[in-house]
């Protein structure tokens, strides 16, 4: 009789996993910003971590027409930049890139002495070369694996910096960083450098050396975090050429993006769990194919729900089970919200507005403190900020099992 009970029991409790939604992932994986400013007014703090970084200044001229410092002079810079040994000790040269066939082995043989002396001084500490991954061709990714090989308590360090106020531009350089690094190494951990200020060159040039908008910024630090990336790097505000004058220098702190990445390192302090991640999700409208609103949901901060160019319009999910909403967040593409609701509902059908704005920022919105019971959460949009429709790369929503 008591094998007949426990064997029903497991019959019972087989039949309610397949009604019951599966528990939502787990939060995103630990992330770590590393800061390698130079602003004389403005310093990260936080959680962020002080890097180390020879500059290509004093590397450059050292390895001109094929030379090498001498191992005593290499390793008295090392040290001498090495201003913190539990952080990546970057090695910057830019002339001894693998991206041609003709100068690959002999960049190689010097990079590698480099690298071998580099270690003598800083035994324990990860070191890589920035920019190297970006400037290796696939005809000499085994000399990097060598390299790697040679010292495999390494990292890659691309440069990922922003040429434009387009999110899929910089979007597309990301995702050809992960690719290159995973046909290189797939275990070398990827460590991108980043710069609150658009790179000479830009398009449109005058936003040459400008401030990134702390919207698009906060963007940018989500998404590195969400794809699962370890961290980041952030450089900028060292006195080189014109990249950040005394007037950069001065508009430093106040600029938006100091604010907006200590306001990142606060939200990756407590992680939540999504529960919108992968449920269903619809929409009032889809202005064209690949912006299907579940790809707010998916989970893949460079995916995007687009609406119509007309207001208003909205986006919810379905949490396919009832909670106590506590929170959630918004990360917006440029085409965004300026007045919206989060509302909820148990049916899908009668809504109740948990928060009202008429201020949408854009960027990376987290509303929090918020209180109600619901298995359907949406986003309204009364009011878009500009001529484009609504659109989001992630809606995430925060809360707990409903008693």
């Amino acid at each position: 009789m008591r094998t007949a009970t426990l064997t029903l029991a497991t019959v019972l409790l087989a039949a309610l996993a397949l009604v019951l939604p599966a528990p939502p992932a787990a939060a995103a994986t630990s992330f770590t910003l590393y800061d390698n400013t130079g602003y004389t007014s403005a310093t990260i703090g936080s959680t962020s971590v002080v890097s180390s970084f020879v500059p290509a200044r004093i590397c450059a001229p050292l390895v001109e027409d094929g030379g090498l410092p001498t191992e005593s002079e290499w390793k008295a810079i090392v040290e001498q930049y090495n201003r913190n040994t539990s952080a990546p000790l970057v090695l910057d040269c830019e002339t001894l890139y693998f991206n041609s066939t003709s100068t690959v082995a002999d960049h190689y043989a010097r990079v590698l002495q480099l690298q071998t002396w580099a270690r003598e001084v800083a035994p324990d500490q990860v070191i890589g070369w920035y920019g190297l991954l970006n400037n290796t061709s696939s005809a000499n990714y085994p000399y990097y694996r060598d390299l790697i090989a040679a010292d495999p308590n390494t990292a890659f360090f691309p440069s990922l910096y922003t040429y434009s106020v387009s999110e899929t531009d910089w979007n597309t350089t990301l995702t050809a960083d992960i690719a290159k690094a995973e046909s290189v190494d797939p275990d070398v951990p990827l460590l991108p450098y980043i710069w609150p200020q658009y790179h000479g060159g830009s398009t449109p040039t005058s936003l040459d050396y400008t401030f990134i908008p702390a919207p698009q910024w906060s963007v940018q630090l989500a998404t590195l975090r969400e794809l699962g990336l370890p961290g980041a790097v952030v450089w900028g505000g060292w006195a080189i050429s014109e990249t950040c004058d005394d007037a950069c220098q001065t508009e430093a702190p106040t600029a938006g993006w100091l604010d907006a990445t200590r306001s990142f390192l606060a939200e990756t302090a407590t992680p939540h769990t999504d529960l919108a991640l992968g449920r269903a999700a619809t929409a009032s409208s889809v202005k064209a194919s690949g912006r299907e609103p579940a790809l707010a949901v998916d989970g893949d901060p460079t995916t995007r729900w687009g609406s119509a160019y007309a207001d208003p319009q909205w986006i919810s999910v379905d949490l396919g089970a009832t909670y106590e909403i506590t929170g959630v967040r918004l990360m917006w593409e440029t085409a965004y919200a300026g007045a919206y609701e989060i509302q909820t509902s148990t049916d899908g059908t009668t809504w109740a507005t948990l928060h009202s704005t008429t201020a949408g920022s854009g960027g990376v919105e987290l509303i929090d403190n918020l209180t109600g019971t619901a298995r359907y959460v949406r986003v309204y949009g009364r009011a878009r900020a500009t001529t484009y429709g609504y659109s989001l790369w992630d809606f995430e929503v925060y809360g707990t099992a409903a008693g």
